[in-house]
């Protein structure tokens, strides 16, 4: 096992280890292996300008084969975690080629080409999630992509500018080019500054319609995860929200939220918890998932 799991999901995932922390002492541990081994290869896909596409391939490679032993000590405790939860190795290798894919410079051009990215780094994490969470039923899938990808598009809106400098733009080109970012970054040009805002908006909105999605979808958790899980929903949707308050340029720098912001979101989350269990979650017939939330996902190499 990689040296100290719980370690490094508390201090790379600040806001969600807070939450993880109600939930049973097995599953927080699981859930720090499985970070540990995505963070490790969205770490690849970022060790330079270039990434190490090289590297991805072969745990590509050593995932799409079944292999069950492998000399990264990371890849191997990922592949002992799966086999002891039961984890989709379809989900994980679509989440290390979609990183393949994300290697060096990067342009978005569509609204369904973001939410295909999203899929592929975020909500198929979602998916290998599932299992260790106790979410069993088959009907909890899609829920569970949603609250990856919702997730993911509130780091895209913090993460313009880093992502920027790394010639990476995940904004839409269709809502706003690339040049105009970094136009918005480089001049301070205040009609780029506002498409970049507008952007930026329309992105949050976005994610608002898939963490909805995804709160939906939680009363296929069991409760003790349950509540876990929805802390750290409400938790990381207020950056989205913070994003927005403080208004014009705000994404030109990455957007955090101090501890205390955090326990004030999660204790004024409480009484939506308690309503959401009585009229969504604890009704006889759960919630039927919108699918026109979901395109038709292709994770083919670029």
């Amino acid at each position: 096992m990689p040296d100290d799991p719980q370690k490094t999901f508390e201090r790379k995932s600040r806001s969600f280890s807070l939450a993880a922390r109600l939930f049973s002492p097995g599953t927080r541990a699981d859930i720090a292996r499985l970070y540990c081994f995505c963070r490790y290869v969205d770490d690849l896909a970022d060790a330079s300008a270039q990434g190490e596409p090289e590297r991805l391939d072969h745990i590509a490679e050593t995932i799409g084969n079944g292999a069950a032993e492998t000399t990264d000590p990371i890849v191997q405790d990922f592949l002992d975690l799966a086999k002891d939860r039961g984890l989709p190795m379809a989900a994980a290798y679509e989440l290390v080629e979609a990183l393949r894919a994300d290697c060096g410079p990067r342009d978005i051009l569509t609204e369904d080409a973001l939410k295909n990215f999203a899929y592929g780094v975020a909500g198929t994490v979602g998916l290998l999630m599932r299992p260790i969470l106790g979410a069993d039923d088959v009907r909890a899938a899609p829920f569970a992509i949603d609250l990856g990808m919702a997730l993911q598009f509130t780091n895209i809106a913090r993460d313009v500018s880093e992502d920027a400098a790394r010639g990476r733009y995940y904004l839409p080109a269709e809502w706003v080019a690339p040049a105009e970012i970094r136009s918005a970054l480089d001049d301070a040009n205040p009609d780029a500054i506002a498409a970049v805002d507008e952007a930026v908006g329309r992105l949050l909105g976005l994610a608002g319609k898939f963490y909805q999605s995804a709160r939906n979808g939680h009363g296929f958790i069991p409760p003790r995860n349950r509540l876990a899980v929805y802390f750290a929903l409400h938790i990381y949707e207020a950056i989205g929200l913070k994003i927005q308050r403080k208004g014009s340029g705000a994404w030109k720098t990455r957007i955090h939220l101090g501890l205390l912001e955090k326990l004030c979101v999660a204790f004024a989350a409480v009484p939506g918890y308690f309503r959401y269990k009585r009229f969504v979650w604890d009704q006889p017939n759960p919630p039927v998932h919108a699918a026109a939330l979901h395109p038709p996902f292709t994770l083919g190499r670029r």
